[in-house]
Parts: C-alpha cells; structure tokens; sequence
C-alpha cells in the first residue's frame, strides 16, 4: 500500500503562482478584510483619544556611588560592596512615595471629561475625551477633608443662570477619603440629580464640593457633554506611575530623561516639573536635617560650657581680689600653661573618646540609626569616619523613600537595606578603634598632668592656687571659643548647603501634535491586516482541506492510472448531456471514452463498472454519460443499474422510478431479460435498470443469475457498463468485481476526501483487482491552479 506522504518527507518549496492562484480564487475574502479592517480603522481613530509624550531631564549628581575612602575602608574589612547605583536612583524617582508627593502638590482630585456630539455618542458614551481644567466651562472644588463619591462620572449640564445640574448613575460606588485613599464605606446605588447654584456648597451624603464659573467657559448644544470624577491620590499616582518612563540618556551618564505619555498636555509638563522639584527638594532636605542635627548638638554643648566659664571666671576674680595676687613667676607661669594645655589636649581627647562611645551605643541601640551627629562637633578631623556617617545618612534617606506604601520584599529596600547593614559595620568598627586610640590617649595625658601637678605642688600655697584656677578659667575660655567657631562654620553650611540634583530640561512636547495614535500607521497596520489575515486564514484553509484538487493529490495517494477529468456543469447541462453532442461536459466524456478505448484495448473488456467511494461523488452521472458517449461512437451498449440501494438511472432518461421489470425482479426470477431490458431513447443504449427495491440485494447479485446474465449481455453488446455501489459503505462492489474487466473509480473535485482513496488503492496493490482508472469529476476549471489553462479549451467545439 502506498502510504501517503508526511509534510517532512515533502520537498519544502513554495509555488508562488500556485499561492497566488489561491489567493485570488479568494478575492471576496479579501475585500471583505479590507472592508472591515477599513472601518475598524476609521472606528479606532475615531474612539482614541490624542496621546501626547513630554519629556524632561535631570542630573543626578555623583553621590550614589559613595566615598572613595569609604569604599577603601569597606574592602579592607572585607565586607562586601553593595554601593547604590544608577538603578536605585532611578526606583526613588519612580517610588510610590516621591509619585505621591509631586500628585499631591497638583490639583489631583478632579478628573474632567468631555463627550464631543458624535453620531458614535448615540449609542453611548463612545467617544470620551479628558480635558484639562482650564478648557472647561466650570471648575470643581471638592472638600477634601470630607469622604467623596469616587470613580463614577457626574454629569453638568446647566439648569438657568448660574445653576448647574449634577446628575449621576451608577451600580455600586465607595466612599473614599481623598488624601489616603481609605475606604469609608460602599454605596450599593448611586443616583444623584441635584441643582446647585454656582459659587455654593453641594452637601450631599455622597458630595461635598462647590462648582463655579470658568471665565470665558459656555456650555452649547453643539458642544457635547461635560463630566468629571473624583479620584483619591493613591489612584491619581498610580495613573502617573504607570505611564511615567525614567532611564539614563546614556550607559555612563548621570543625566536621566523622564517621559510621560497622557491624553491631556498641560497636566503632564506639570507633573514632570513638579516631580522633578519635589525629588531634588526631598534630596536638599536630606542633607540640611544633617545640619540641623550638628547645630543642636553644638548649641547644647555651648550652652552646657557657658555656665563652666562663667562659674571660673567669678572664682578666678574672687580669689585675686581677696589674695591679692596679680600675677605668678615665670616657672610657675609655665608650669601652669603647659598644665592648660595638656587639660586642652586631655578634653579634646576625652570628647572624641565620649564621641564615640555614646556613637556606638546609640548604633547598637537602634537599627534605624538617622540621629547620628557629625564627628566635627566632637573636634574630630577625619575624613573615613565623616565619609561613612554622611553616607549612612543618604542610605537611610532613600531607604524611608522607597519605605513609603512600599513592600518589604521590593528589590531596591533588599539591596539599601544589605548596604545600610555593611556600612553600620564598618562604621562601628571604626568607631571602636577610635574610642581606644583616644582612651590611650586619655590615661597618657592623665600621666603627664599628674607630673606637672606634681611640679605646681611645689610652688606657694597662693601662688598654687591661682594657677589653678587661672589654668581652668583659660581652658574654659578657649573650648567656648572653639565651639563657638565651629557652630558658625556650621551654620554657615547650612545656610548656602545645595543639592547635588539638578533639573537640566523642563518637561517639553517631544512633536508638534499627538504621539499616538497615528492615522498613517494605523491605516498602514489596517490594510496589512486587512491583506495578511484572510491570507494567512486561506493558508490554513489549505493546509486543513483534505479533499482531492486534482491529478498532483492523487499521484501523491495512489499509482491508479489516470483516465479522464470531468469539467463542472449546471443542472441544466446535465439533463440535456443526452441529446448535446457538443460542449465542456460532451468533450470530457469524450476525451474519457477515447482514453478508455486505448487503455483497455482488448476485445475482451467489455465489462465496466463504475463505482466510487461514498454517494454525491457522481458515479452514476459518470455511468450515464460515459454510455452514452460509447453508444454515439457506434457501439451497441447496455447500462445495468446494480446499485440497487439507491437507483437514481430512471432520473436521467426521464423515466418513472421503480416498476414492475428491471435487474432486481429478473434475479428473482420474476422477469425475463427481454421484460426487464429496454431500449434508451439514445440510439445504441439499452437500459437494465434496477426496478423494484429488493429486500436483500445482496443476496440477489451472488446468485448465479447474475453470472449468466454478464455472460449473455456480454455476447450481445460491445460494452456492458455498470453502475456498482459505493466501495466504503456496502459489499455489493466486492460481489461484482469477479465480473468486471475493468474498473473506472470516480472521485470528485474538492469533495472526495483523500483517506477515501486508501481503501482502493490498498485493493489495488494487492491485486483483488484489476485493470482500475480514475475519474475526476465535476472539476471546476476557473478555481483549480492544475486545471487552469482548460477553461476556454472546450469553448472551441461549441
């Protein structure tokens, strides 16, 4: 058997003309896509509304990646470096948190629509266009420490001067607050029609705004409907948030651009100026609560050694003017500065050495650790430690930041978070070090007081004294100037402190009109669609169809040799076959009848029958007709109906159905040949047709009747044509074929499915039968790519 083949096992080539020939038998398919993808075109433009994309730019400064001292410090302790980069300077501009800052600085709770008059409008609310407050005829001032009606449309019409109607329904609302977005209660149905006077405060259960004129706004009849909606900030950013692009210009720039894309212009230049203002403002606040931080620290320690100074300098007075003394020797006078000066350097080193210690405490203490004061204010001079603090600082800024309405699992907390953690450590460690350089450096000092103590002990007991006290008013003297001298470096700081941010662009149209959508693209994308889609759906048409288009199909089926095709006809074309000796249908038969005659040469193959797969595939048409062509050639011929399920001959020769004499009532030996046997009105053509339906016709063609009647018509006529059943559905094929010289099996033209040709093709190449040709027919010529070229070939012998 001959299997048939697989799409791998084909040779994988493309006839274009054949494709092509598809395609164009397709053309009302075509046109329709077209038509539709068109209109759907033209419906799209119409409903979109105009979406413009702005753009701005800001420079981020060079502080994300940290203190280089810093860095050094951190690999020489091994802890890995997790510095921020230009990603999570990124996550903070896009946090919900800063989002939330810049819409709450904009008019964010009124969200204004205009339905322009529109034949689409009339079947709803189709065409929905969002303006911007100034374009509207009223302006709405919603209360916002009142729960509103959120997310339904409310509709203002005029109701007479200065009254505006206000008319909204809905199935199910909230009532929310405004601010925090929070849920206050749900409202099952929403109806509202009510009148308020412009200017006026609408209380209302579900309202609680007031609505006024706009100059210069005028309500018409021509102009549409107005509307608006009242949203809450968490919604209102996250409609931002979700539109809102930001990316570096380039990989290795600092500079990041921040698009937005929305149906109304003005709102969106407003809201990348005002993000932009609120990020590089929220950076300089980082920096000055620093500042502030240091300045409280500084005036809690003045004010703390302005008492001591002021007690030392009443005590030194006091003792001068009840000792007497004015002044002390040279040795005792350097015995008593250098005193001062080693309790300088001992104060100095115990600060630093407190310094640190309540440092780490507080670190150890608390995890957030973002009240910690600059190493300045204790006279510490040196850069890893101010390094390491500012850049917790910053950390611990972009970590609240991205901490607000954020989830703790979001990527940029994990990395800040790992990043706050390394530099705490590396911090306290520092710190550690620190506090035992300057504890040695504490109990050295110690040592060299007590010796120079030592020293002034010897001196007079007046003498002593003073320069004790003189020595403690001098100290007290110079730490308060050296405070004083910090606090106002510090102040200075922070007075003209500036931020490392800074807005480079201010938010600009990226193009002349809307970015979107755009009519040329969207016709392009129609008539792409309106041509690739019905082609790609004849394709698969194709590809599904499994029924027999011409001779290639079967070549690939079966090695049963061709005899004929049969061209298409109407009704009227094959009622009149009989008596029309010229024309398509005359012509294949024709052309058949010769084929045959070369074929089966032989004067001994006189016995032919006709069958085919399934009923409607034209075996009997075929049958009828091939007769009649073998009659007009000059042949004596008889047409036997041994179908006897379904007999549909006498329909052909306009003869009655059934009757009292045909094949079945001779079998049964109920009829003679010469009773069951007529003669056609086409001359040369005797009819044996089936007459009465049998019971079991099964059994009445096994019988030896049947055997002796081939053989006596096969004596009396040229050719013996008989129109057999179908060979799938019942046996009687198989009854007959011992009979048959030859077999002629009809397929028809995009109608015989290809799995049908197995079953003969298999009795074919194991030789249960023999001498078998195929017809195919009812082939239509103007719509199969093999038969193209015929269509105009029989309009010659007409």
């Amino acid at each position: 058997m001959k299997t048939i083949p697989t799409p791998s096992s084909a040779a994988d080539e493309i006839d274009l003309n054949l494709l092509f020939f598809k395609l164009r038998k397709r053309w009302p398919l075509f046109v329709l896509a077209l038509l539709l993808a068109g209109a759907g075109a033209y419906f799209y433009l119409q409903i979109t509304a105009p979406v413009y994309a702005f753009r701005a730019t800001m420079l981020l400064g060079d502080q994300a990646t940290g203190s280089k001292r810093a860095q050094d410090l951190l690999q020489m302790l091994e802890v890995p470096d997790k510095g921020l980069k230009m990603e999570d300077e990124l996550g903070l501009i896009t946090s919900t948190g800063t989002v939330q800052q810049a819409v709450a600085s904009l008019p964010y709770a009124v969200q204004y629509s205009h339905e322009p008059t529109s034949w689409l409008n009339r079947m709803g609310s189709v065409v929905v266009r969002e303006q911007a407050a100034d374009a509207m005829p009223f302006a709405i001032a919603p209360d916002l420490a009142t729960p509103q009606l959120t997310g339904v449309r409310i509709y203002v019409t005029p109701a007479g001067p200065g009254r505006y109607r206000l008319r909204a329904d809905a199935e199910l609302s909230q009532l929310v607050d405004l601010p925090s977005g929070n849920v206050v209660s749900e409202v099952p149905a929403v109806h509202l029609d009510k009148i308020v006077r412009a200017g006026d405060t609408l209380r209302h259960p579900l309202l609680h705004l007031v609505i006024r004129p706009r100059l210069g706004g005028v309500f018409g009849q021509a102009s549409g409907r107005y509307s608006f909606l009242l949203r809450d900030l968490p919604t209102a950013a996250s409609d931002y948030a979700g539109d809102l692009v930001v990316r570096p210009i380039d990989h290795d720039s600092r500079i990041v651009e921040l698009k937005l894309k929305s149906s109304v212009p003005a709102q969106a230049a407003m809201f990348l100026d005002t993000l932009m203002a609120v990020y590089v403002a929220a950076n300089l606040r980082e920096q000055n609560n620093t500042g502030r931080k240091t300045l409280a620290f500084m005036d809690e320690e003045i004010a703390k050694l302005a008492g001591v100074r002021r007690q030392a300098a009443q005590t030194l007075s006091t003792f001068r003017a009840s000792q007497g003394v004015v002044d002390v020797g040279v040795q005792s006078s350097a015995g008593i500065q250098r005193l001062s000066e080693l309790q300088t350097a001992r104060a100095r080193a115990a600060t630093s050495q407190r310094y640190c210690l309540d440092m780490l405490a507080y670190l150890r203490a608390n995890s957030n650790a973002t009240q910690i004061a600059s190493p300045s204010n204790a006279g510490i001079e040196d850069g890893v430690l101010s390094s390491l603090i500012l850049q917790l600082g910053e950390l611990n800024g972009r970590r609240a930041a991205l901490g607000v309405n954020g989830s703790d699992t979001n990527p940029l907390l994990v990395v800040v978070d790992e990043r706050i953690s390394s530099t705490k450590q590396a911090l306290i460690q520092t710190l550690t070090n620190m506090s035992r350089t300057a504890g040695i450096g504490v109990r050295d000092l110690d040592a060299q007081l007590a010796q120079v103590r030592g020293q002034i002990n010897q001196m007079p007991e007046n003498e002593r004294k003073f320069g004790f006290l003189k020595s403690e008013s001098d100290f007290n003297e110079k730490s308060y100037g050296f405070l004083v001298d910090r606090r106002s470096e510090a102040a200075l700081a922070l007075a003209t402190n500036t931020s490392d941010k800074h807005i480079v662009d201010r938010a600009q149209a990226t193009s002349i009109g809307p970015d979107s959508p755009n009519p040329k693209l969207v016709v392009l994308i129609a008539l792409l669609a309106g041509l690739l889609l019905p082609a790609g759906l004849v394709v698969v048409l194709d590809k599904a169809n499994r029924t027999i288009q011409g001779q290639e199909d079967l070549a690939q089926l079966t090695d049963i040799p061709m005899l004929g095709i049969v061209t298409h006809g109407d009704r009227a074309d094959t009622r009149n076959l009989l008596h029309e000796t010229k024309g398509p249908l005359a012509e294949s038969f024709r052309s058949i009848r010769v084929n045959l005659q070369y074929l089966a040469a032989t004067p001994d193959k006189k016995v032919l029958g006709i069958t085919s797969s399934v009923p409607g595939e034209g075996k009997s048409f075929c049958a009828v007709n091939l007769a009649t062509e073998l009659a007009n050639s000059g042949r004596r011929v008889v047409l036997v109906e041994t179908d006897l399920r379904r007999p549909t001959l006498a329909g052909y020769f306009k003869l009655p159905r059934g009757g009292k004499h045909g094949l079945a009532s001779y079998l049964s030996g109920q009829s003679t040949l010469e009773e069951a046997c007529r003669p056609s009105e086409v001359p040369g053509l005797d009819l044996l047709l089936c007459g009465a339906l049998p019971a079991r016709p099964t059994q009445l063609l096994e019988n030896t009747r049947m055997t002796d009647l081939l053989h006596q018509l096969r004596a009396d006529y040229d050719y013996v044509v008989l129109d057999t059943p179908p060979v799938v559905f019942v046996a009687e094929y198989f009854v007959l074929v011992r009979h048959l010289d030859a077999t002629v099996y009809v397929v028809r033209h995009n109608y015989t499915d290809r799995s049908l040709v197995s079953r003969i093709n298999e009795l074919y190449e194991d030789g249960k039968i023999r001498e078998v040709y195929i017809i195919i027919n009812d082939v239509h010529f103007t719509t199969s790519y093999e038969y193209r070229h015929q269509k105009n070939a029989y309009s010659y012998y007409k």
